[in-house]
Formats: structure tokens, sequence, C-alpha cells
């Protein structure tokens, strides 16, 4: 169908897709629009927010993008290309009294008493789940439908894949490029074909998986694989790291003949001390685990009792665990986890989905505005401790295990006497068959 781009005359009519159409139009309390480049969601968040300003008087409505510089050179931007109404200071007022009001991130803290009838979340992918409930608290507004919508990119199994595909929250509406095709340039499609096919999948196409800036990007499906009991013969090693309202994750990891490294159990938990964590540890079989590895950090002596300075370390090992401080070169533990993946020398059992879940969520950090190129990349410090845990499993450069030589035949009088048994044995065998 057609809307009215805003009040102005100089501005054509829009012809929206079914997704915009299903997208604005929908009166779910919750409702989100994922998707590609040139897709049209951007337009049809601002549509949605102007479309309710205009037709319940009194209403304020907030769009919030995270950054002020996109907010100012890109939905600003957009608003007064699509819609037309003026914008003072940072606010559009309509004739029957109603208010919206473009905001960014560091406006948060000063909407704690703000009595709203409606949010946007403009690059909802950009800002996090706190930000989101955040919102929908100061919800409250008799004038307006008091929803909260969100506009995203796909940006693989973040806080928005949790809450709108696995918890189903609210609606959500998937697009791409060609859900839009007929409003955009005949070359744009093309043009996007070119990328390379993993850019292609999520610019193009739309996808949750493999995500551009994922730090393990090597990691994929084929290294989830179905659990097996692990040889006897293959040496493990079992990795902490430690957290106390964060979570503490341990992995157990085996090392068969050519190298191959299997994680293959793991315990996780948050807000819980470390003799129920030594509990946990100890219910596992770790008869075979030849190496304790820990967060280095554990070693440091920041604790006090009874006069005495000590140690996560210590505190463990009076749990009967002996840890020590593992390699924690962040960038190079990274760089040799995906060499492992890549290699397929990593393989993780898929009863271990804590770490897995964390893989899928680890991410570069994005670069601020005004940041220094020559900075060196880090990824974003949420959610990690597993990965952390992998990584120091990873740098220990765990020994290959090896084959067990067989013991050479002792000689003995009985041994002979069994030669001998065997050979009449078969000799009367063969006297049968003649």
């Amino acid at each position: 169908m057609k809307l009215p781009s805003g009040s102005s005359s100089e501005l054509p009519p829009i012809q929206l897709n079914r997704k915009q159409d299903e997208y604005i139009f929908a009166k779910d309390e919750f409702v989100c629009i994922k998707g590609t480049f040139g897709c049209g969601k951007s337009i049809a968040a601002l549509l949605a927010a102007n479309k309710e300003c205009e037709e319940i008087p009194g209403n304020l409505y907030l769009i919030l993008r995270k950054e002020y510089i996109d907010l100012k050179n890109s939905t600003l931007r957009d608003w007064n290309d699509w819609i037309g109404r003026p914008v003072i200071g940072n606010e559009v007022r309509y004739k029957n009294g109603s208010i919206l009001i473009f905001g960014h991130g560091d406006d948060i803290n000063s909407l704690k008493n703000a009595n709203l009838g409606g949010a946007t979340m403009v690059q909802a992918e950009e800002m996090t789940e706190e930000d989101f409930w955040f919102l929908k608290g100061r919800l409250r507004r008799k004038e307006g439908t008091r929803q909260l919508r969100l506009e995203c990119n796909y940006d693989g199994k973040n806080w928005i894949y949790k809450l709108f595909n696995q918890q189903k929250i609210g609606k959500l509406i998937t697009t791409n490029t060609f859900d839009n095709e007929k409003n955009l340039p005949p070359d744009y499609i093309p043009g996007l074909m070119k990328y390379p096919k993993r850019l292609q999948e999520r610019y193009l196409y739309g996808s949750d998986a493999d995500m551009e800036g994922a730090v393990w990007d090597e990691f994929s499906e084929r290294h989830f694989i179905d659990p097996f009991e692990i040889p006897k013969t293959w040496s493990r090693i079992c990795v902490l790291d430690h957290g106390v309202t964060n979570p503490t994750a341990v992995l157990w990891l085996a090392i068969d003949f050519d190298g191959k490294l299997y994680v293959y159990d793991e315990h996780y938990e948050a807000g819980r001390l470390i003799s129920h964590h030594a509990s946990e540890i100890k219910k596992r079989d770790n008869s075979k685990v030849e190496d304790w590895l820990i967060d280095p950090a554990c070693n440091a002596k920041t604790n006090q009792r009874n006069g005495q300075f000590y140690s996560v370390i210590d505190e463990y090992r009076e749990e009967g665990l002996l840890f020590r401080p593992a390699d924690n070169a962040v960038l190079a533990g990274i760089n040799r986890v995906n060499e492992y993946f890549k290699s397929n020398r990593l393989f993780i059992f898929k009863n271990c989905v804590k770490l897995r879940d964390e893989i899928d969520g680890y991410k570069w950090d994005k670069r601020k505005p005004g940041q220094e190129k020559n900075e060196p990349d880090k990824p974003v410090k949420h959610k990690d401790h597993a990965c952390d845990a992998l990584r120091y499993g990873v740098m220990s450069r765990p020994e290959v295990s090896q084959i067990p030589e067989k013991k050479p035949v002792a000689w003995t009088a009985d041994w002979f006497e069994r030669q001998e048994k065997r050979q009449r044995q078969h000799a009367g065998a063969e006297e049968d068959e003649e």
C-alpha cells in the first residue's frame, strides 16, 4: 500500500513492501524488524513512529539511537528525506499536541522519569538488552500504544535473537534486500552480489549465522559434534575462568593421538562460592586430568583471613584442586584458537551449550567515533568467561596423547607350553580335515 510520507506536498508517496506494511501496522507490545542493506527497515521505523504521533493526540514518542553522530547523519537525514516534518532542536511537534523526540545513548539516563507513549530503538543491535528493558519501563503514558519497536541488522545470535527468536517475546519480522527490490536502483542488488559470500549472507540475504565481527570466524557447525566416550588413553586438562558475580566457567578438554582437542564437559554458574564450584568439579571423573589451568589473575593474594593474605588459587588448593596460572595472552590466544578451528583440530561436544552460546556472541568491539585506527583490536568483554577458559586450554599447548606401547612378551616356561599346546591343537584340526 501507499502512505503519505509527511505533511509536505513535495515528498512523493512511499510504495510500501509487504514486510514494511506488516511492521508499521503491527499491534504487538514488542515489534522488531530485522533486515539487510536496502530492505527499507529504517523507513518503516520512521513511518511507524510518525503514524502513531499523528493518530494519537498528546503522545510523547522517543526515537533512540546509540551514537549521536549516527543519529544526526543518518536517522535525522532519513526523517527529512522521507517524512519531512521539521525538527526543532531534537523535537517534532504535531498539531494534535503529540511530541516526537530524537535521542541518543548518552541521553538514556535522563529518561528515568520520562512518561512515554511509544519508543523505537534504531539500529538496536548497537544497544543492550538493559537498554531495551529500561525503555520498556518508561512506557506508561495513556496517550500512546506503549509499544516498544526495534529496527536492527542481522548481527548473529545476540540479545535480540535470544528475545525474539528463542524466547519469542514479540513479533519478529525478517526481511532482506530482495523484498524491497522495486524501490531500489536496478544496479543495487547486482552490486551487493559482488560481495564475498560471507558478506552476502549478512548484507543481502540475511543470516544470523557466521556474522562479520565474530572473533572466531573459523568456527562452524562442523566443530559442534555429538558426544562420544573419551578413550581412557587420551590425556585431559581442566581449565577454569573464575567469577564471583560473573559466571565461573570450567571446561574439560581431551587430546587425541593426533593432537586434536575435544571440549567434552563444562560447568558454568554465577554467584556461588569456591567451595560449590570445587564440589561440582570433583563430581566429574578427573582421574585422567594431567593439567589444571586457571586465570592468572587468580594468583593475586588480594584476600585476607586471620592476618594472612591468600589468593583464589589458594582457596581451590584448600579444596584439593591444584590449579596453576594459565597463559592469558589475549590476542595470541584468540588467534591460536581460530587456527585450531580452521585446521579442524578443535571440537566441542553438543552438551557444552554455554560455551557454544558464548562463541556465537563473541565479537570484536566496534570502533567508537574518534578512536585511533592503530589501536589494537579487542573483543567485547561481555559473556566471554567460557571463551576465556577455552583460550587458556589451547594456549597451554597440550601434548599429544601417546599411543600405549605393547608390553614385550615374557618368554617363560608357561609361554612355551602355551605355544606347544596351540601347535598340537592346530595339527589335530588339520588331521580331522583329511
